[in-house]
């Protein structure tokens, strides 16, 4: 179970084993056998020539999330197994396999073969692939297997193309099949109906039914209620199919003699693969299911010659709309049904391929080190794992859809890391979040947490509040600055400048004691939620400066004197306070409660990433941002193996203050981590802040969980903490930041 950034190099379990370092403060704590971590050297010892994140066979339980913004999508996994399906607007309840989907190549010359491990057909073993080797490099993943005889290579892909909303936002994903070692054969790939959800999708299939189409089958539901998140269709289609099966019971038929029993879902029947074996055509039963035996479950199957590929599309179209996602889609605007979706699709293969990839080099600088432009492409997933988009083309990201179903959540760099991509591909999608935002604002001027619990119209305050928290308003004068910062959009700037004071003045009466910074009143009133502070912090003072840098820009352009003025005097008013916090190395966390001696805090700069991104300068004096980075380089960078945690002392012990003080955070690690890397003056310090990156980066490969990246990552173990961690982390999109200038 590990991942590599090896080209083509191959490296032994145990070799592997060899290359990890064990953690300082680990000596007395029980070890975990299976935590496989990179050290800092790893990238170095075996090369940088990397293409794709790469993982064995059974390594990860989630791939490559496949499937366009807000459409829901699928995944397929190391074991050629399509799981964690959320295409019937079951963002946050997953259908965990597709039972059914299956790969499977006939040649001519030799043994049949299932790209797959695991068959679940009886007594199948012996044509289930040799060996399994997983790619990923989103939106595309490669599954490669053989046997003696062939080797096999199957592409999926789904549509990202900047610019082109339309395209980006299809409920399909491409499939393309070559066969090495063969002249000719058959290439079969099915499907099974999880159309109409009902209590679970695979507990009541009544109403199922599937179309022969010229070209494939479509999957059906004539039962489902309007109610049903799971209303809609499927279809599964190919070029010039030589063989449609249109539909055929996935279970097996119930034997009641001792030994055999075969309970439902246990196992497949194996017709119709028998029958594609032995050279003949399957049975064909197109029938409504009105038994709970019947698993309808379609075939569409096309011959290829030498170096021939053969393609396949497999697109949704859900219409259902309930407490989770009461709203229509997007694609809805440009298409009727799966069938218009998946034409469309395979009529455009060539193009959606080929400007799929396009972006990878021409947003991704090439003079970044291979391994950072992967990571940067790679994080990008949350597009197709966590986005949505209504049919009136409103926009936002859960924060975590299965664990923490919030839409839209800002601050502790939430949202505003997560649409980095999306403010260089999609900009009118982030003026769409905007204006939702905007429209959330409390009358008193506050600005909510999020948009909602699976709403984009019942927005939160937090979730620790109240009291309503400090840093939710200087994110939302940032926000709207950066969007207009790098679009010029000057309308939506003149639009909602009066909310941008009416949050400005909120932010005023949140300081308590005058001293120009909001004050925190210990009950966890920020983005760090669950690391309870009392008194002036660093993270809210750095992040306030810059949000009032914002403003002084935003009220020059507006021409608006008097509240420049105003600014200006708040201004240094709050940077003198701040500057209070720096004790000649770096910033204190906080002063107040708990009481906390000698740490370094990753957050005490997240301001500056601000600044930065925004050419607003330093925050404060650039000698003291300097120091304060060096400092956060030389302990916080250093005491653990695995990744940055958030708080570290100056001896190299991590503060054990709260979860979030031993844990790192990726996507506060990769902000600073680019904060220190443009200010380095020299190559060896520009080498160190990117050993912080790759050093988090390998922790989230090695771990499995590339295309499905935690919260947050516990420093003493290298595991998401907890295991049950906020799944599809909204933020960590904030690698990205390597790609501003």
């Amino acid at each position: 179970m590990y991942g590599d950034y090896q080209g083509n190099n191959r490296l032994s379990l145990r070799d592997y084993r060899r290359s990890l370092k064990q953690p300082k403060d680990m000596s007395k704590m029980p070890i975990d056998s299976t935590v496989l971590q990179p050290s800092m050297s790893f990238f170095k010892q075996f090369g940088e020539k990397t293409i794709m994140v790469r993982y064995t066979y059974g390594a990860i339980s989630s791939g490559v999330p496949l499937g366009g913004i807000g459409a829901g999508k699928v995944e397929i996994n190391s074991k050629g197994k399509m799981v964690n399906l959320t295409i019937g607007n079951s963002w946050a309840f997953p259908l965990q396999q597709m039972r059914g989907f299956h790969v499977f190549v006939r040649p001519e010359e030799g043994k049949p073969l299932f790209l797959e491990k695991g068959l679940p057909m009886k007594g199948f073993l012996q044509y289930e692939a040799e060996r399994i080797e997983y790619e990923g490099k989103y939106p595309f993943a490669i599954l490669r297997g053989g046997n003696l005889q062939v080797e096999v290579e199957a592409e999926f892909f789904s549509a990202l193309i900047p610019g082109n909303l339309r395209d980006s936002s299809l409920p399909a994903f491409g499939l393309s099949v070559k066969v090495k070692g063969s002249k000719r054969g058959l290439i079969a790939i099915s499907a099974s109906n999880v159309v109409g959800f009902g209590i679970s999708p695979h507990y009541n299939p009544v109403g199922r039914i599937n179309e022969r189409l010229r070209n494939g089958v479509r999957f059906m539901n004539r039962r489902a209620t309007d109610l049903d998140p799971g209303k809609g269709e499927t279809a599964l289609v190919s070029t010039s199919p030589a063989i449609v099966i249109a539909q055929y019971n996935l279970n097996a038929r119930p034997r009641l003699a001792i030994g055999e029993r075969n309970w439902k879902g246990a196992y497949e029947d194996r017709e119709p693969w028998t029958s594609l074996i032995d050279g003949e055509k399957p049975r064909e039963d197109v029938h409504e299911v009105t038994g709970m035996w019947d698993d309808p479950a379609g075939l569409v199957g096309s011959e290829y010659g030498k170096g021939e590929e053969v393609r396949f599309v497999f697109s949704w179209y859900f219409t259902g709309r309930h407490s989770l996602y009461p709203y229509g889609h997007y694609y809805h605007n440009h298409f009727r049904n799966s069938v218009e979706v998946a034409n469309y699709f395979l009529e455009e293969f060539d193009r959606l391929r080929r400007q799929s990839r396009e972006w990878h080099d021409s947003l991704i600088p090439r003079d970044l080190p291979e391994w950072l432009r992967d990571a940067i492409v790679n994080s990008t997933y949350v597009l197709s794992s966590g986005t949505w988009l209504d049919e009136k083309g409103r926009f936002s990201i859960y924060e975590a859809p299965e664990v923490c179903p919030c839409v839209g959540t800002i601050a502790g760099l939430c949202y505003e890391g997560g649409s980095l991509p999306i403010l260089k591909m999609f900009p009118e999608l982030e003026r769409k979040f905007l204006e939702l935002l905007t429209e959330a604002m409390r009358s008193d001027g506050y600005v909510p947490h999020d948009l909602g619990v699976h709403s984009l119209d019942n927005p939160t305050d937090g979730t620790t509040a109240p009291p309503k928290w400090k840093d939710t308003n200087p994110t939302y004068v940032l926000l709207v600055y950066r969007y207009y910062k790098f679009t010029g959009d000057r309308q939506f700037l003149d639009k909602v400048y009066s909310n941008v004071i009416k949050a400005f003045r909120f932010t005023l009466t949140q300081d308590e004691d005058g001293d120009g910074i909001p004050d925190l009143e210990g009950q966890g009133d920020t983005g760090f939620d669950a690391m309870v502070v009392k008194g002036r912090d660093s993270y809210t003072a750095s992040l306030y400066i810059a949000s009032l840098m914002a403003l002084r820009e935003m009220a020059r352009i507006e021409g608006d004197e008097g509240t420049l003025r105003e600014v200006e005097e708040r201004l240094r008013k709050a940077r003198s306070s701040f500057e209070e916090l720096f004790n000649g190395r770096y910033f204190e966390p906080w002063r107040g409660e708990p009481e906390v001696r000698d740490a370094v805090f990753l957050a005490q700069l997240l301001g500056q990433w601000w600044a930065d991104l925004l050419g607003l300068g330093p925050i404060v004096e650039e000698s003291r941002v300097e120091r304060a980075l060096s400092s956060i380089l030389e302990v916080n960078a250093r005491a653990s193996n695995f990744s940055t945690p958030n708080l570290a002392h100056e001896d190299g012990r991590i503060s054990v203050l709260s979860p979030q003080a031993y844990s790192s955070w990726p996507r506060l690690v990769f902000a600073m981590a680019w904060v220190g890397y443009r200010r380095a003056k020299d190559r060896e310090t520009k080498e160190r802040w990117l050993e912080v990156v790759r050093k988090e980066w390998s922790t989230l490969v090695a771990t499995g969980v590339t295309w499905n990246q935690p919260s947050r990552v516990n420093a003493l173990t290298g595991r998401p903490d907890p295991e049950r961690f906020l799944d599809h982390y909204i933020g960590n999109p904030a690698i990205w930041s390597f790609t501003f200038s």
